[in-house]
């Protein structure tokens, strides 16, 4: 197979770039949402100081710096942690490896449709960890006081 730039490629050079391109590939997209993300965060914080240094030249009482420009907004949406949205996650997930493992088995000559079961098994941990947490969270509401003799959700340490 001839590919500009690299010239001509056999099949086993080509089954070697793939994987490479792949990862490659992901860890670019995952620096790439990291550095937009920290960029835009700076932007917010850049445009938000300058608001309050121009209400203090003013002499305009200030009010206290919003939550949601500090707070990280990778547990879900609005930077709230969403219980519902690792279950979809898991939901979704499981049916991925399901879709998968069973194209693996309808196409493969082999028994390599297992690999698929590994994506499944994430699904369902996910779920598990969703369904425990809707429990817990049950149990123990976010906004009650701790128990007398403990700090709140012993399931979850750091989580109240």
């Amino acid at each position: 197979m001839y590919i500009p730039g690299l010239g001509h490629l056999g099949t086993g050079a080509l089954a070697m770039l793939t994987p490479i391109i792949a990862i490659v590939g992901a860890f670019a997209t995952a620096m790439f949402a990291v550095y937009h993300k920290v960029h835009r965060q700076r932007e917010m914080l850049q445009l938000y100081h300058a608001e309050r240094m121009a209400a203090i030249e003013k002499g305009i009482e200030l009010p206290p710096l919003p939550a949601e420009l500090v707070n990280d907004r990778s547990c879900g949406y609005g930077g709230k942690y969403d219980p519902a949205r690792r279950r979809y996650r898991g939901v979704m997930t499981l049916l991925v490896g399901v879709a998968i493992t069973l194209a693996m088995w309808k196409t493969g000559r082999d028994d390599h449709f297992w690999w698929g079961l590994i994506i499944v098994a994430v699904g369902l941990g996910q779920l598990v960890i969703g369904v425990l947490e809707r429990r817990d969270r049950a149990v123990d509401p976010p906004g009650a006081p701790p128990p007398a003799g403990g700090t709140g959700n012993s399931t979850f340490p750091g989580r109240s």
